[in-house]
């Protein structure tokens, strides 16, 4: 099962550095990024479970990059929650409006922001959970992980239902190889943009005519097109 991972983005390393033992310590995986730039390329390769971002900092700030993440369709969902030292209305007001989920202001309780992180998880998970996922004659069925195409049942192995779904959760929109490594393998040691490959293959003549939804974007990632966009 893949691991619910923590971006934060925050300017001050003591600040980062407290969240990284506060995470960890509560079972999260935390990745930390200096600022918004750094923190804008790692949420889109590491497509993580919720971000933890500063309002205030040098050059782009918070505000700024959680209006880019809104307006990025591989992204746009992941939860948020604001850091600021300022309390007030108006302040509030303006990261909900760019698109913030939740707003904390340093500064803060560990007990009350860990117990904030959990609960815009379940809220998330509640939101998208999707018992079943139809496309173009296929159905994926998520409790039973059985895939029917016209309603016969298609054998996959774990790893191929696992990058199957991935795709289409994000139908048309090209997924790197190096999200897919880090979503579906977890970057195993024994992996590599090779076993990647290696699963596209196999997953395509899995699905026998279907297979050819799958499209290989060269150099960048791989896609499931649907009918409509083919």
């Amino acid at each position: 099962m893949i691991k619910n991972r923590v971006v934060i983005v925050d300017d001050e390393e003591h600040i980062r550095s407290l969240l990284k033992d506060l995470l960890e310590s509560n079972g999260f995986t935390a990745i930390l990024c200096k600022d918004t730039d750094d923190g804008y390329k790692k949420i889109l390769k590491s497509r993580p479970s919720l971000v933890v971002l500063d309002v205030n900092m040098p050059a782009v700030g918070g505000i700024e990059l959680c209006k880019m993440l809104r307006g990025t369709p591989e992204v746009k969902n992941i939860p948020i929650i604001m850091l600021t030292v300022e309390s007030t209305e108006v302040s509030k007001v303006v990261g909900f409006e760019s698109g913030a989920d939740d707003y904390i202001t340093k500064p803060f309780s560990n007990m009350e922001l860990v117990a904030r992180i959990e609960s815009l998880l379940r809220r998330a998970r509640y939101k998208n959970k999707r018992v079943k996922i139809e496309c173009d004659g296929l159905e994926m069925f998520l409790s039973s992980r059985t895939v029917l195409i016209n309603k016969k049942e298609v054998l996959l192995r774990p790893k191929e239902f696992d990058l199957l779904y991935m795709l289409l959760s994000n139908p048309n929109v090209v997924v790197n190889k190096e999200v897919i490594l880090e979503n579906v393998f977890e970057y195993n040691a024994a992996t590599s943009s090779r076993t990647v490959d290696t699963h596209i293959k196999n997953l395509r003549c899995a699905l026998g005519q279907w297979g050819k939804h799958i499209k290989t974007v060269f150099g960048i990632g791989v896609k499931f097109v649907t009918c409509s966009k083919s």
